[in-house]
């Protein structure tokens, strides 16, 4: 089984955001809060969250697998405050824009650079616009929810400087499953200036998204999910504030190293320390 969030907040390793000595003591404690919230509502819609250091390689195991609960990552460094709540705002986003009766929100698994084999020549643009759409939403409304759900205030990091997005029209090919044909597109690495201008045009056209009404509608939809599995919490959570106290330490030279590549640390970063 993935490490719960209780394992995530109780052994802190030190991150790059130096979140330990940037936010304040009530911040962090606000930041664990939301953590566990946010649990309890993925749960209330029935998916599991994967609390471990290398998330996202997990989740792709799991996605060849059969019979699993249906996972969502939302970690991959060492980071438990502003990066990985930026991360959870991401996911929670995704579930709200999409259908939560489906694994990973019913997103097919060839998405963004790719579409279903039958579907005809030309349409591939329109395809991929409200996937497009919706992950421009969770990349920019990570304040937003935060501070709608929380009262969170402080900075909350993405993983990049903008999103995944499948723009077709360039060279770029990647590799997608069974069932799908491959969209040529452009891409942040080969083609950056058009994948920059594109990014930044649907982003702004997704914060105009988030109005008050919206807002207060994700809050409802969030409340109502929480609820639901705040009732079937697996374990007891420790006090957010003795969590917030925990000082960030180093890995073991047998654990996973801190910026998730499922490496051991003495075989990784901490091969020099």
């Amino acid at each position: 089984m993935p490490a719960t969030v209780v394992d995530a907040v109780r052994t802190p390793y030190p991150c790059m955001c130096e979140c330990h000595q940037v936010l304040t003591l009530e911040e962090r404690t606000a930041g664990i809060e939301a953590l566990y919230r946010f649990d309890d509502a993925m749960r209330g819609l029935d998916y599991l969250v994967i609390w471990d250091l290398a998330a996202p390689t997990l989740w792709r195991v799991q996605q060849q697998a059969a019979n699993v609960p249906r996972w969502v990552a939302v970690r991959d460094t060492a980071c438990i405050h502003s990066r990985l709540l930026g991360y959870c705002m991401h996911e929670f986003i995704h579930a709200y824009c999409g259908d939560v009766s489906l694994p990973n929100y019913g997103i097919p698994p060839g998405l963004p650079y790719g579409v279903p084999e039958s579907l005809p020549l030309g349409e591939e643009a329109e395809y991929l616009r409200p996937f497009n759409e919706a992950e421009a939403r969770a990349w920019v409304g990570l304040s937003y929810v935060a501070y709608r759900l929380f009262g969170i205030e402080w900075e909350l990091r993405p993983a990049r400087d903008v999103g995944t997005y499948g723009f077709p029209g360039g060279n770029a090919l990647l590799d997608v499953p069974a069932g799908y044909r491959r969209v040529a597109h452009w891409d942040c690495i080969h083609h950056p200036k058009r994948y920059y201008a594109l990014a930044r045009k649907i982003e702004d056209e997704a914060r105009q998204w988030f109005t008050p009404e919206r807002l207060d509608d994700i809050a409802a939809y969030f409340a109502a999910a929480e609820e639901r599995g705040r009732k079937a919490r697996p374990v007891a959570l420790p006090a957010a504030r003795t969590m917030a106290r925990e000082k960030p330490r180093l890995p073991g030279r047998n654990d996973l190293c801190i910026c998730g590549s499922m490496s051991k640390w003495k075989h990784c970063h901490g091969a020099a320390v």
